[in-house]
């Protein structure tokens, strides 16, 4: 999967690229049998100073669709983790309404027949 990571006022260390490569093989897995090299993932990284907290915005490009998602935390990893975790739930809603929309089409052809 392609992602773009940006980030203009967050300093991104090497423990956040590596939870965010976790989080993205998790992501590719679930996505595997829907062409993952297709879907394209985009990352925003702020910093909210009237809250005192930092956003993370993830948008997934995934055929026709787009899933987006935006969590807030006092810590960046906390930000990113459940970001993460609300576009798992999102991709699972997706995934049912694609496996729905092929289970209908499917009967559909075999009642055609």
């Amino acid at each position: 999967m392609r992602y773009d990571i940006h980030d203009p006022e967050v300093t991104v260390t090497p423990q956040i690229e590596k939870i965010v490569a976790e989080k993205l093989a998790k992501l590719d897995e679930r996505l595997k049998s829907y062409h993952p090299e297709a879907a394209r993932l985009e990352m925003r990284l702020r910093r909210q100073e009237k809250k005192q907290l930092l956003s993370c915005a993830l948008t997934l490009h995934a055929y026709q669709e787009e899933l987006h998602v935006e969590k807030e935390a006092v810590e960046l990893r906390e930000a990113v983790d459940r970001a993460f975790d609300a576009l798992f739930r999102e991709v699972e809603h997706y995934r049912a309404r694609i496996n729905k929309s092929l289970q209908s089409d499917n009967k559909r052809n075999a009642g055609a027949s």
